[in-house]
């Protein structure tokens, strides 16, 4: 039947083709013709013109009224290229127009040649065929639009185009029709084969009579019977494995030996995200390309697990043989809180261990030097200072990593009271004096003097503390350090701010992370753990507060904090306040 169609489509297109090459080659001849007939034309009018010129001057008048005789558009030019006068151009913007010599009619003419030349005019914004003759007074020129000839020749495509066209349209037409009438049964026993394939086995191909196209509808009817049963009671073992497959945490999928689904549970769904995934291929549902290695490695017989990144989330995909050629069996195990504690073991150890190390390091070299003997008293009193202040940044160190994991562990709670701020502030302030560096930084406290607060007063001096030693630590030389205390309706808000170089933005969300620093440097030479904010955070916590960041480079940073009233916290007493 498609042989039938085809050759119809063959024999019409073997008659269009030729009659609209036909046409494609008298359009392609003639328009060169026509623009050649044209160009002899002009070069006729524009000697006529010159002859009627040799005793009248070149003019803008003269062209104008040469113009609108001959229907043209006539130039008259001088020697130098200079234009005298132009039928189209008015006679206030004849200075304005550039010199002609460079036009290659123009200089073709000055060369005493008849110059042609088909462009598109800067002056009357038209595309212009033009012809110039060479006269006594320097060059005549005339020029007419050629766009009649170009819809001319456009007209010429556009009939052989829709020739061509007509001839598809009736050679599909008459194609369609006798295709279907000789293959209206043929269509309907595919059409029944085709649904069948795709599950809907009470589909039954209708076809009637004997002969060899109604044998074979009825051993596909028959087919499609015993297809039904079968489906029916591998449904019923479905549902089974699905009611056990759906009490699973992890993600589990049957896969054939073809690598489609048979069976998979929600969890899996879940994880890949879309349901009704049974028949589809399972390699075409993972975007990571090892993640479809272990699986055909699977399909092969060879057991294959591979760790991998989905979003934010880690997960761990196995693929187990079931037999040989059998399919697999795909485990999809979410591994993302495993990962979490150990990535925040090792990253506690390693840095830990590096801020330990550091002044070590320093506490060692001082120690060795005054081991070897040699050094002078005033040295030897500067290398015991430096390894006092080393024992010091270890003392705090470890200070600050106590208070933490007693925050962390719940071994401290808060024990809330009714606390005096302005008493509170006065105290942190004064606790953290001389300033990190032994720098000259003031405090502006803006805090009403009724103001209280119910909250821990150790834990509240604590965190005041570290707010003040963090500000101070990073405002010039000289600056000062403000506090702001406001009661609103959720409780009181507290903001300490500096006039430092800021925070750029990218560091702004990871402040309050352990060890976590935007100037390394700056921050261990002035003594800071890392751990400051840190217990901020878990500090305000604890009290049920928020606590939460502004900066912008070159104007500072602003920490502020909000301790609810009443607290969201348990005031039954806990292990004491937090040092």
């Amino acid at each position: 039947m498609i042989s039938t169609r085809r050759t119809y489509v063959l024999l019409v297109l073997a008659l269009a083709l030729p009659f609209g090459l036909f046409l494609l080659w008298a359009q392609r001849e003639l328009g060169p013709q026509l623009e050649a007939r044209a160009a002899r034309q002009l070069e006729r009018t524009a000697r006529l013109i010159g002859d009627d010129l040799r005793d009248v001057p070149f003019a803008d008048s003269v062209a104008d009224r040469l113009g609108d005789v001959a229907g043209l558009r006539v130039t008259l030019i001088g020697r130098d290229g200079t234009v005298l006068g132009d039928s189209e151009v008015e006679p206030q913007r004849l200075p304005s127009v550039e010199n002609h010599a460079g036009r290659p009619e123009v200089a073709a003419a000055l060369a005493g040649r008849v110059g042609t030349d088909v462009r598109a005019s800067g002056t009357v914004s038209l595309r212009l065929l033009y012809v110039a003759v060479p006269h006594p007074q320097g060059v005549v020129r005339v020029a007419i639009s050629i766009r009649e000839v170009r819809e001319f020749l456009t007209r010429t495509r556009q009939v052989a185009a829709a020739t061509a066209l007509l001839a598809l349209v009736l050679a599909s037409l008459l194609t369609g029709l006798l295709h279907r009438f000789r293959t209206a049964p043929v269509d309907r026993l595919r059409a029944a084969i085709r649904a069948i394939g795709e599950g809907d086995l009470g589909r039954r191909t209708g076809v009637s009579g004997s002969g060899a196209l109604a044998s074979l509808g009825h051993a596909v009817d028959e087919m499609a019977g015993h297809l039904e049963d079968r489906v029916r009671a591998k449904d019923a073992d479905r549902r089974d494995l699905a009611i056990v497959f759906d009490r699973l945490d992890d993600g589990l999928a049957v896969v054939g030996p073809d690598g489609h689904i048979r069976r998979v549970n929600r969890a899996f769904e879940a994880w890949i995200g879309r349901k009704g995934l049974e028949g589809q291929r399972v390699v075409g549902l993972f975007r990571d390309p090892r993640n479809r290695l272990a699986v055909e490695k699977a399909l092969t017989g060879e057991a294959a697990r591979h760790d991998s990144e989905l979003g934010s989330r880690v997960i761990q995909l196995s693929a187990l043989p079931l037999g040989e050629g059998d399919g697999a069996l795909v485990v999809i195990r979410d591994l993302t809180r495993t990962r979490q504690l150990e990535g925040v073991r090792r990253d506690f150890v390693a840095n830990v261990s590096h801020e330990l190390k550091t002044p070590l390091t320093g506490m060692r070299g001082f120690a060795e030097a005054l081991a070897e003997g040699g050094a002078s008293p005033q040295q030897s009193a500067e290398f015991a200072g430096r390894i006092l202040a080393n024992v010091e940044r270890m003392q705090h160190l470890v200070d600050d990593l106590l208070d933490l994991a007693r925050i962390e562990s719940g071994a401290w709670r808060p024990e809330p009271a009714e606390q005096d701020l302005a008493s509170l502030v006065a105290d942190a302030w004064a606790s953290i004096q001389p300033g990190p560096g032994s720098r000259e930084v003031g405090l502006e406290a803006d805090v009403p003097a009724d103001l209280a607060v119910r909250a821990d007063g150790d834990a509240l001096v604590q965190v005041l503390c570290n707010l003040f030693d963090n500000a101070a630590r990073y405002a010039p030389d000289g600056g000062t350090v403000r506090l702001r205390a406001r009661r609103d309706a959720d409780g009181v808000r507290i903001e300490v701010s500096d006039d430092g170089p800021g925070i750029p933005s990218a560091h702004v969300e990871r402040v309050f992370e352990r060890f976590y620093r935007v100037d390394a440097a700056r921050s261990r030479e002035a003594g800071g753990t890392g751990l400051g904010l840190s217990i901020v955070k878990h500090l305000v916590a604890a009290h049920g507060g928020e606590v939460g960041i502004r900066s912008q480079l070159g104007e500072g940073t602003t920490v502020w904090l909000t301790i609810p009233d009443p607290p969201a916290a348990d005031p039954a007493s806990g292990a004491g306040g937090a040092t």
